[in-house]
């Protein structure tokens, strides 16, 4: 990834990289950045609300980016702190953006420079109406250019932009306008649109941003709607709409926050993970739990995460008991699979031979399929952190909403 301050055109061979990595009917943002899934953390659900009570202040976002040195993050890859529905002021007699003045009492740029001194990146909230959403703090509609020069100017370095009370357009229209604003910046920000999944964004956000969102605000009940299962069957079949400069994303990762179990949590992160997804944090991680640091700093599944062959991974069994079963080619010929129970109530045997799954084409960009019949794969169970052997298949008795992640290695 860039340090801060990077042009648009430091970014010109990833480009070329990501181009050249698409289908033809798709071209990537030319900015440069995310080549691989983005990693960090938002002020969402820093107090357990998930923006009730969103009250990130100067304190909090510094105390944030120390916990990023001191509990492993920044070491693991998290490398940006964003800023949600909680930070706008006035516009002054400019028009210029201000942040709260009671919340950031020295004004934003003393804490975008304090977060870039721990070598964070640093984002801020927009939205593409005259308001925002939760707070109705001043809206981007009619200073998009504007807006983008103070973000250029303020060195931010990521951009998400939300889609409440927006004009009578299209957000392909709207959000376009946007980056293109940003483009003419000529600092390379990462564009993330936070459409709620309208309009199938996946379809046609490629050239305009660096991820958007498939789905309404993940909620942390599992079974609801708009909960973890919901955005779950969303994502599946999106892995062609993936790749180096543009990514889909399921929304902030909800680890540890009640009612989620650990479980849960674990199941969240595999698939968050297994799909090449941006993983941004929501809960607090200053003084994390030794568990929530086994799930947030799981180095097996961040690498599955990070794989340089950039291929989102997708399902590849699903039936009407809940059994599932996603995969991910990664670049060394391995592959990462998930079996996941979706049941609500019942325990479940999930199961499957290897020369099916992994013969399954999931992406134009995969490599033609060559498993042979009967072919073993030598497992490593990425929460376990340990080999359970070597086989042609695997089965596995699952509780609801469990899960098993392993890597597979060809054996033959």
């Amino acid at each position: 990834l860039f340090e801060q301050g990077d042009t648009m055109q430091s970014g010109t061979f990833l480009c070329l990289l990501a181009l050249i990595a698409l289908p033809a009917s798709i071209v990537a943002l030319d900015n440069g950045l995310a080549p691989l899934p983005m990693m960090g953390w938002n002020t969402w659900c820093t107090d357990d609300y998930c923006g009730l009570f969103d009250y990130c202040y100067d304190k909090e976002i510094r105390e944030m980016a120390d916990a990023f040195v001191s509990e492993g993050l920044l070491e693991a890859g998290y490398n940006y702190i964003m800023l949600d529905d909680c930070w706008g002021g006035p516009r002054d007699a400019n028009g210029e953006l201000t942040a709260d003045p009671k919340r950031f009492p020295n004004g934003m740029q003393p804490v975008i420079d304090y977060v870039h001194s721990k070598g964070i990146n640093f984002g801020l909230y927009l939205c593409a109406g005259n308001l925002t959403c939760k707070y109705k703090r001043p809206g981007s509609w009619g200073y998009f250019d504007q807006d983008a020069s103070t973000m250029a100017k303020w060195n931010v370095d990521f951009v998400k932009m939300d889609w409440c009370h927006h004009p009578s357009l299209s957000q392909k229209e709207v959000y376009g306008m946007f980056s293109e604003s940003l483009n003419k910046t000529g600092k390379a920000i990462y564009f993330n649109l936070c459409g709620w999944g309208e309009g199938n964004p996946w379809e046609w956000a490629m050239p305009i941003g660096n991820s958007w969102r498939v789905h309404t605000d993940h909620l942390p009940i599992w079974w609801t709607k708009s909960g973890t299962a919901d955005i779950i069957e969303r994502m599946a079949g999106l892995s062609p709409y993936a790749a180096p400069g543009g990514w889909n994303d399921p929304d902030f990762l909800m680890t540890g926050l009640f009612p989620f179990t650990h479980a849960e949590s674990q199941t969240e992160f595999s698939l968050w993970s297994l799909w090449a997804a941006p993983l941004v944090v929501s809960t607090d991680v200053r003084g994390m739990s030794d568990w929530k640091k086994s799930v947030l700093l799981n180095k097996d599944i961040i690498a599955v995460n990070q794989d340089p062959l950039a291929i989102a991974g997708d399902r590849v069994f699903a039936d009407s008991d809940g059994r599932q079963v996603w995969i991910k080619p990664l670049a060394d010929g391995d592959f990462a699979v998930v079996f996941y129970n979706s049941d609500n109530f019942l325990p479940r045997k999930v199961s499957a031979s290897f020369d099916d799954i992994f013969n399954k084409q999931i992406n134009p960009r995969q490599a033609a399929a060559n498993w042979p019949q009967g072919g073993a794969g030598r497992m490593k169970d990425l929460w376990e952190h340990k080999e359970i052997g070597v086989a042609a298949s695997y089965e596995t008795w699952l509780l609801p909403h469990h899960s098993v992640m392993l890597r597979v290695t060809p054996a033959f």
